[in-house]
């Protein structure tokens, strides 16, 4: 069966009911307000949005001179409207602006664009902190052990896909990219989606996915839908389609019940 789903148009992160918290992190050393750096960041900020979907939904660029140098790196996942990702740019950079008044480095990752800038180049960097984890605390209401198996199992395929995407099949930005579906009941589905940005190794790609897995279940094992944030990797899951990637997706069958009984041996 193909979901036929809809595009939701929301923007702001995560992209779901739930009461979640901000999503702007800021983090390392402060500038003077007004000053010279203040002033490339608002720069390069009020253009970001036309200049990702100017450059198919990726864009790194760098302004001013040491030491009032910025870098930043900004995207949107694959198949995103250009629209709706100036539309989720836009709404980034102005949660930056207003969450982090005077912090050199910052960063935002909703659920269908990244931004991210430092006054220090970051390109290629295994910068796995600060985190942050976001869930709703209600309990799934599913036998765990089902749960764990069919999740577990969903992730791993799709940090596989995602950390194995290489610019051969699409371009520069939509390497380590991926969205994938699994059932966990007769009538419900596990959305899940995870990227990285185009600038880290493959191997540092999985390997920080693969640590947020394992993170994020530390904290929220058991909860309804969940996110967890790191500088360059981000993953996501929900019980409904949160975002247009989960189009044209063919569901598997259900899984079976699990055994209650050992089986007979001959």
């Amino acid at each position: 069966m193909m979901l036929n789903t809809l595009f939701l148009p929301i923007f702001l992160f995560f992209l779901i009911t739930l009461d979640y918290v901000s999503a702007q992190t800021c983090f390392n050393g402060y500038f003077k307000p007004n000053g010279t750096y203040d002033l490339n960041r608002r720069r390069i900020l009020s253009s970001l949005a036309s200049n990702v979907t100017a450059h198919n939904g990726f864009y790194s660029s760098t302004i001013g001179q040491n030491p009032n140098q910025m870098f930043i790196i900004s995207m949107c996942i694959p198949g995103t409207k250009p629209e709706r990702c100036s539309d989720c740019i836009k709404g980034s950079t102005d949660g930056l602006l207003r969450s982090c008044p005077n912090q050199t480095v910052g960063y935002v990752w909703p659920d269908c664009c990244m931004v991210r800038y430092s006054n220090i180049s970051f390109s290629g960097s295994l910068i796995m902190e600060p985190s942050q984890p976001v869930s709703d605390p209600t309990p799934i209401g599913v036998d765990l052990t089902l749960f764990d198996r069919i999740w577990d199992e969903l992730m791993a395929r799709t940090i596989t896909t995602a950390s194995r995407t290489h610019g051969s099949s699409s371009s520069f930005g939509h390497k380590y990219y991926a969205a994938d579906v699994a059932s966990l009941t007769t009538f419900q589905i596990i959305y899940a989606m995870v990227q990285c940005t185009p600038d880290v190794s493959s191997g540092d790609c999985e390997f920080c996915l693969k640590r947020t897995v394992l993170d994020y279940k530390k904290c929220c094992r058991g909860h309804i839908g969940g996110a967890f944030v790191r500088p360059f990797c981000f993953i996501r899951w929900d019980l409904y389609p949160f975002a247009g990637a989960f189009e044209n997706i063919t569901l598997p069958s259900p899984p079976p019940p699990l055994s209650l009984t050992p089986p007979v041996s001959n």
